[in-house]
């Protein structure tokens, strides 16, 4: 297991110091850290795959997510499970909440090392640093894709902005009821839950 505690510099881009204006470098990275601290997550996943030690699958959890499962290998299900249907990428939805089915939550990412995986995540955060301009040239072969926002609305779009073909050829989307619960509404007892994530109010 590896925890990033500090993000790569520079962490502003040259759209978002364009955007504060007359604010101070100080006062402009405090006001994208939250996003920039997210985008983290793709750079990450992007330079694990990319590592010459040749990771087989590469995990990106959020800190305040947790395993609750000790009598098996949740892991080796998500593989298993990629295995069967034939994907590189493995996601969950926000199916907890009342109009979360089918909205990626980016708190749970596993990547099975593959040419999509390495292309993917160096595109997602090439076209964060290109952010109102849309990135030109997505390996993956997707176009006219502008992530200017937050790293989930950028996987939300690719899976259903109308890029989904593309993307969704190598990339699965399971209930995050199961795989990545959201713990402010429960399933603290539910057998049925894999994950634990403590987001929000219920840190």
């Amino acid at each position: 297991m590896v925890v990033r505690a500090k993000a790569t510099e520079p962490q502003l881009t040259a759209w978002e110091i364009k955007g504060c204006g007359k604010r101070s470098t100080n006062q402009c990275r405090k006001d994208n850290e939250r996003e920039n601290y997210n985008w983290e997550k793709h750079l990450m996943l992007a330079e694990y795959l990319l590592s010459p030690q040749e990771f087989t699958h590469v995990l990106m959890l959020d800190a305040d997510a947790a395993f609750i499962r000790q009598d098996h290998n949740t892991l080796k299900l998500i593989r298993d499970l990629m295995d069967e249907r034939k994907k590189d990428l493995f996601l969950t939805d926000e199916d907890w909440l009342k109009y979360g089915e089918g909205r990626i939550n980016g708190g749970l990412i596993l990547a099975k090392n593959g040419q999509f995986t390495k292309d993917l995540f160096q595109d997602t955060f090439d076209a964060h640093v290109s952010g109102p301009a849309p990135l030109k040239n997505w390996r993956i072969g997707v176009r006219g894709v502008v992530c200017s926002s937050n790293e989930q609305i950028c996987l939300n779009d690719l899976w259903r902005g109308g890029k989904g073909p593309i993307f969704s050829d190598h990339a699965m989307m399971a209930g995050g009821k199961k795989w990545n619960h959201g713990a402010e509404s429960g399933g603290f007892d539910d057998p049925e839950v894999e994950i634990l994530h403590f987001m929000g109010g219920a840190k």
